[in-house]
C-alpha cells in the first residue's frame, strides 16, 4: 500500500494535531497498561501526526518534548486554553455524572427489590425501572450536585 499525502493548511494542521492529543489523552486513560497491539497501533500514529505538527513554525512554538515519554505534545499553557482541553473536561464531567447516576440507579434497585429479584426480571422491565430511577436521580443530581447525597459506611468500614 502506497503513502497517502495531505495538503493541510497551518490551521488544518493545529487542529488535527490536537485531535491526536485529545486522542492520545484518552487512549492514556482508557488503556493505561498500553498492552493492547491496536491501541499501540494508534498510539504510535497518534504521536506521529502530533510530530508532524511541530514542522510547522506556527505550532511548533506551542509544543515541546515530554522527557517521560519521549515524544512531542503541547505545552501545559497551550493545554490549558485549547478548546480540546475544554472537549475533555466536558467529557469527563457529563461521563461522570451518567456512571454515577446509572450505578446509584442500580444499586438503588437492588436495595429495594434484592439481587436476586433484580436479576430475576426481564431485560425490558428492569430497564423501565432503572429508567425511571435514573429520571429521578438526573433531576436530583442537575439540580443539587452531590451535596444531598448521603454514602453510609457499614459499621465494619468506619
Amino acid at each position: 500500500m502506497g503513502k497517502v499525502t495531505l495538503e493541510l493548511s497551518e490551521s488544518e494542521m493545529r487542529d488535527l494535531a490536537e485531535v491526536c492529543a485529545m486522542a492520545l489523552t484518552v487512549l492514556g486513560q482508557a488503556m493505561p497498561d498500553g498492552r493492547n497491539p491496536r491501541a499501540d497501533a494508534w498510539q504510535k500514529l497518534l504521536i506521529d501526526i502530533v510530530k508532524a505538527g511541530r514542522t510547522v513554525p506556527g505550532i511548533a512554538r506551542d509544543m515541546e518534548l515530554n522527557p517521560d515519554c519521549g515524544y512531542w505534545f503541547f505545552k501545559r499553557p497551550y493545554i490549558e486554553n485549547a478548546f480540546y482541553s475544554d472537549v475533555l473536561d466536558e467529557y469527563r464531567d457529563s461521563s461522570f455524572w451518567e456512571e454515577l447516576v446509572a450505578r446509584l440507579a442500580n444499586r438503588t434497585l437492588v436495595e429495594w427489590y434484592g439481587q436476586e429479584a433484580v436479576e430475576n426480571l426481564d431485560a425490558e422491565e428492569r430497564a423501565a425501572r432503572i429508567s425511571a430511577m435514573e429520571k429521578t436521580l438526573w433531576k436530583e443530581v442537575s439540580r443539587y450536585g452531590v451535596d444531598r447525597l448521603m454514602f453510609m459506611l457499614g459499621p465494619d468500614e468506619s
